[in-house]
């Protein structure tokens, strides 16, 4: 339900929310539930009209996702999920820094710990993460991070964004 309301139905939104808020008030500790249930506030958010509700929804996704966090903070699926989201937020709700800290974070457990996540996933982290790196001049760590998530060897669009990402770090025969 989560995949269709990400790819913008308002239907499975609206059912997402509804579904999630009644788990979590069962289980209202339950990081995993309160992080997606953040996710789903932020994307009825999306689809709301612009005024108090909009933001309302967007400030109830932070904070549960913010509070996942604090519940779990080791769980790379947590981090993940509120890393996404804040990286794809507006820059004038200032969650760029919460990404790029997550996504630096995540990129040192899958150094440690590389089949905590499955592929798709680790391949997201590696190439958000590059990008975190390389808005941060640090050009180094943004190629570390793309070519781990080539090195996976995902046939997939990501690794084509990634690849296209290295180009543009490696200089060019012409302009050397």
């Amino acid at each position: 339900m989560h995949s269709l309301a990400e790819s913008g139905n308002k239907d499975a939104t609206r059912r997402l929310v509804a579904w999630l808020e009644e788990l979590t008030a069962e289980q209202p500790d339950n990081g995993i539930l309160l992080v997606y249930l953040g996710s789903a506030y932020t994307l009825a958010s999306r689809d709301a009209f612009i005024g108090p509700g909009k933001l309302r929804y967007l400030m109830a996704g932070r904070d549960c996702m913010d509070r996942a966090v604090t519940i779990r903070p080791e769980d790379p699926n947590v981090r993940f999920i509120r890393a996404i989201n804040n990286y794809h937020l507006p820059t004038l709700f200032n969650r760029r820094s919460i990404a790029r800290d997550d996504f630096r974070k995540l990129v040192d457990q899958l150094a440690q710990n590389p089949g905590c996540l499955d592929a798709l996933t680790s391949q997201a982290i590696y190439y958000y993460a590059g990008l975190c790196f390389s808005q941060l001049e640090e050009e180094q760590n943004a190629r570390n991070s793309w070519q781990k998530g080539l090195d996976l060897k995902i046939d997939g669009p990501l690794t084509a964004k990634i690849s296209q990402e290295l180009e543009r770090l490696t200089p060019t025969a012409a302009g050397q």
